[in-house]
């Protein structure tokens, strides 16, 4: 028989706690632990993976406890590696002898994805069960517009509401309304906010965002001060800052993923510096981030108007008004071929598994008939 989560509940003045409230747990998490776990013969627990290590994870149960894979799970992520708890993750356990093991990996919500590089290679997920992406770009290193629309196209595609942190704004000096303006150009739906976690300045504005039990990621590449931002966010060390090179680009500091509460009761999880962002083949990150551009092509006289020469581009007529830059276009263009591009090779890699899949079928099913037939 399951361990039903809301067993160990408490009510307090009428409201139902419990105790991995402070962890994020909510009644979507609770219905998902109920579904996973229903037929269980043992006795399950809900917990919150706080870090993902190979062939074990880190979890909060609330206390820290390290859990092995049970078999089906480690299965199940060895086929596909896009199962596999990791951060974020919200997993049934159950004690074996002196150790955990994660039974099941519960159905996640916002999920932040990274795209396969190689021809053959899956997706990975940075972060799972995500309310909320913090981008940090820092105000003394550009800013980079075309990193920033590739962090924001995997946000919006995560389900996520992204959110972005000029850091550093101390460093820009007489530049900051101009680095803040550049990056809000780009930022089409949601909120900019220049901060310093040395000054404190903008960090009231930001604090007041992180509502209690929501769950958030930090991404920004190294240097962009993502640990002295969530230090100063925190009121206290939470995560080590890296020594800053002479190029002014920090070390990957975190190597790890983390689970990281805030004062006022939202969750952080810290994952490593992202070098490289391919734009999921989901098409819909793309279409948010630049929401400005897919307005204008809703507009053009022809539905399938490439904008190029074609009479009629809104598109065109925007860029050559000035009211459209032309290197944004361009970039729209870039991605939007990089997002098909990633979606047409999913597509395979899954017509290729299901061929795997039928011709592993087909063997068994011979297997199954010699044996029958005594030969």
């Amino acid at each position: 028989m399951s361990h039903h989560s809301t067993s160990t509940s408490t009510s307090t003045e009428g409201r139902t706690t419990h105790p991995l409230d402070t962890l994020g747990w909510n009644s979507r998490v609770a219905a998902a632990f109920d579904a996973a776990t229903g037929g269980s013969p043992h006795a399950l627990l809900p917990a919150r993976v706080s870090e993902a290590r190979r062939g074990a994870v880190g979890v909060r149960l609330p206390q820290h406890a390290t859990a092995a894979l049970a078999p089906e799970v480690r299965r199940a992520a060895e086929t596909d590696p896009a199962t596999a708890p990791t951060t974020g993750d919200w997993v049934a356990v159950r004690r074996s002898g002196d150790t955990w093991l994660v039974e099941a990996v519960l159905e996640r919500s916002g999920t932040l994805v990274r795209q396969g590089v190689a021809k053959d290679s899956h997706d990975q997920v940075l972060a799972a069960n995500v309310d909320a992406v913090l981008i940090c770009e820092a105000a003394d290193q550009g800013p980079n517009v075309g990193r920033l629309e590739r962090f924001l196209s995997l946000a919006w595609t995560s389900g996520a509401a992204p959110v972005v942190a000029v850091t550093k704004s101390e460093l820009a000096g007489d530049r900051l309304p101009e680095v803040v303006e550049l990056v809000t150009s780009v930022t089409t739906g949601a909120e900019v906010h220049a901060v310093s976690a040395h000054t404190g300045e903008g960090l009231e504005e930001l604090s007041a965002l992180l509502r209690p039990g929501a769950t958030w990621v930090l991404l920004g590449t190294s240097g962009a001060g993502k640990s002295s931002l969530l230090n100063a966010l925190a009121g206290r060390t939470v995560m080590e800052t890296g020594a800053i090179r002479d190029d002014r680009r920090g070390r990957h500091t975190t190597t790890h993923r983390q689970l990281i509460p805030m004062p006022g009761g939202a969750l952080f999880l810290d994952i490593p510096g992202v070098r490289r962002i391919d734009v999921p083949g989901d098409e819909t990150g793309v279409d948010r981030t630049f929401a400005d551009v897919n307005a204008l092509a809703d507009a053009c006289r022809f539905g399938d108007c490439s904008h190029d020469t074609e009479p009629g581009c809104a598109v065109r007529a925007a860029v050559d008004e000035g009211e459209l830059d032309s290197r944004r276009l361009e970039r729209w263009f870039k991605l939007r071929r990089e997002a098909e591009w990633n979606r047409s090779r999913g597509d395979a890699r899954m017509r290729a598994a299901r061929r795997q899949e039928s011709k592993r079928n087909t063997r068994e099913g011979r297997e199954a008939g010699r044996l029958k037939r005594g030969y």
